[in-house]
């Protein structure tokens, strides 16, 4: 276990595709169960859920779960995570944050792992991961977010991040993985950072960082989780699992 890593999991029940999505059944558990689980099976730090939901604290009370109540409004999942973190600071020191979003109940603990090993290493304040895609009609897919990468060493970097195929006429095509580490002082950078023209255009926070000059580096994994935007998602989900 790494006791430096903090990994947060930003939940809120008012989500505008898909309300109560932390709470709905999967497999007889709510969503938020199969994150939390799948984040402490990575052994790769200790695992919050950041939410402001009355019924979901209950239940996180219920299950012995660490959770911090943020506020209701706030701007993003990061100003969640970045809440959390400093109400939970006051008990604990840490180094590295992982921000580990409460909607992709089959993500791997390994590609945890792999996340919070990347964000370790020398001279990187941020980090995420990526994937190939396989399916050609997610290419086109608005809500899947397409990264064009740079290859640097052993790491790759995220020059730019779309819902739009990109780069044109590329051969292969990467998906983002909704998952970010940074040091602690790289979030404490981008919480203060004003919203980008990019970011507003697609609606993207990590082109915030970009924008800003803050480089984010990039691990592959074989196959993505399976993000649950809205209730057609679940459905789809559900089907693969059955």
């Amino acid at each position: 276990m790494n006791n430096n890593t903090l990994i947060v999991i930003p939940i809120r029940m008012k989500s505008s595709r898909f309300p109560g999505k932390p709470m709905i059944n999967i497999n007889g558990k709510p969503m938020i169960m199969h994150v939390w689980k799948k984040a402490v099976l990575s052994k790769s730090g200790d695992v919050l859920v950041a939410c402001c939901d009355k019924v979901v604290e209950d239940f996180l009370l219920k299950k012995k779960i660490p959770h911090v109540m943020t506020k209701q409004k706030l701007n993003s999942g990061t100003d969640r995570v970045f809440s959390a973190m400093q109400i939970y600071l006051k008990k604990k020191s840490y180094k590295y944050i992982i921000n580990l979003q409460g909607d992709i109940p089959n993500i791997s603990p390994s590609s945890v792992k792999k996340i919070s090993l990347l964000i370790r290493e020398k001279g990187i304040e941020m980090a995420t991961l990526a994937s190939k895609i396989k399916n050609k009609k997610k290419i086109r897919d608005n809500n899947i977010v397409k990264v064009a990468l740079s290859k640097v060493s052993k790491h790759y970097k995220a020059l730019y991040f779309s819902r739009a195929p990109i780069p044109f006429g590329a051969k292969n095509f990467y998906e983002h993985i909704g998952i970010y580490a940074y040091t602690v002082k790289t979030l404490e950078k981008f919480i203060k950072l004003k919203m980008g023209e990019l970011e507003k255009i697609e609606s993207l926070e990590q082109l915030r960082a970009l924008e800003n000059g803050i480089e984010i580096n990039v691990s592959m994994i074989n196959k993505a989780p399976h993000s649950i935007d809205t209730p057609r998602d679940l459905k789809e989900f559900l089907k693969r699992k059955s």
